[in-house]
């Protein structure tokens, strides 16, 4: 059930960057995840379910998801991550479990949060991303 989840989420989360217009995106939201992610494993459903549903309906940001969880997921990603224009970006910065905004147009980090934290801390990272673009 948890598997299903993600993988819709996922898919949403594809689909809602597909359909923002480039132009109104200001902050691509990068989450690093993998399935023997021990932090990810323990946090990731309540992320999924408490935060990224706001993240994906804000036309001005861009969920990407970068999953490391083998090499075939880390290849299957890099097309998502080079249409986002971040391909480098995340193979620099691969720590698991943690969300990465990047604005839009410098490609240059913002703000960077696990997903441990508080949902009041992401939230609080998310909103600082936005305020700096």
């Amino acid at each position: 059930m948890k598997k299903l989840l993600i993988a819709t989420l996922l898919v949403m989360a594809t689909a809602a960057g597909a359909f923002a217009q480039s132009s109104q995106v200001k902050v691509i939201a990068l989450m690093n995840k993998a399935s023997w992610c021990p932090v990810c494993q323990d946090h990731a459903m309540a992320f999924m379910k408490n935060i990224a549903p706001m993240v994906m309906k804000n036309p001005e940001v861009k969920m990407v998801i970068y999953d490391l969880s083998n090499e075939q997921t880390r290849t299957s990603s890099l097309p998502m991550l080079e249409s986002a224009g971040i391909k480098q970006f995340a193979l620099e910065n691969d720590a698991t479990g943690r969300i990465y905004f990047i604005d839009a147009r410098t490609k240059k980090l913002l703000s960077t949060v696990s997903i441990a934290q508080s949902d009041k801390d992401i939230m609080r990272a998310y909103k600082e991303a936005l305020k700096k673009s």
